[in-house]
């Protein structure tokens, strides 16, 4: 399921690789991995379906390299200096993520395939949700090693409550803001912190 290495001869447009990979997230979120097709990706691309079939050999390695391309849609992680400000800014990168990319919806698409196919949501778990874990507790590890989070805190399940407060305010309707995220923090703060008497007000 990964992709090979391009064959010599032109050298592939950008853009036209962005294209199929947005296409193809985009047909997986409205018409699920059933209702997605390559042919169906080099219409909404605007290329022909041999463009596709020289980059990925099949529509699972097609999925995988869409899915991988969302990590790089969110860019790196903040790194501040100051483990409060990195926590809100992670947050609000997510809330980006999900309110300007496919989202939630590829999650539910994904979601709804894995009792057929339970390796795309794994896929997804792979190229995307893990490495981006692992990146969130490395950024708290640096809190740690600078005394700020407590050395006895479970950063991963700090990082669960974090991505859960999001999407439960998104299941729920709750209207999301800057507010809204800081005062999560500040939650989640009082559970982390050396000195949880020093949580600072939302502004």
């Amino acid at each position: 399921m990964t992709r090979e290495d391009p064959k010599p001869g032109r050298p592939r447009d950008p853009e036209t690789d962005r294209a199929i990979l947005r296409a193809a997230l985009k047909l997986l979120t409205d018409r699920g991995y059933a209702g997605m097709s390559v042919e169906g990706v080099a219409s909404r691309a605007g290329v022909g379906k041999t463009t596709i079939y020289r980059r990925y050999s099949s529509k699972v390695e097609l999925v995988a390299a869409a899915l991988g391309a969302l990590r790089d849609d969110l860019g790196p992680l903040p790194d501040t200096g100051d483990i409060r400000s990195d926590i809100v800014e992670m947050i609000l990168q997510m809330r980006r993520a999900l309110r300007q990319g496919p989202g939630l919806g590829m999650i539910g698409a994904l979601l709804v395939e894995e009792r057929r196919s339970p390796e795309l949501l794994e896929l997804l778990r792979e190229r995307v949700l893990r490495p981006r874990r692992e990146e969130a507790i490395m950024a708290l590890q640096r809190g740690v090693d600078r005394g700020e989070i407590r050395a006895d805190v479970d950063l991963e399940v700090a990082v669960q409550a974090m991505v859960g407060a999001v999407i439960t305010r998104h299941i729920f309707g709750v209207t999301e803001s800057r507010l809204r995220v800081e005062q999560t923090v500040d939650t989640i703060w009082n559970g982390l912190a050396c000195t949880p008497e020093s949580v600072r007000p939302a502004t």
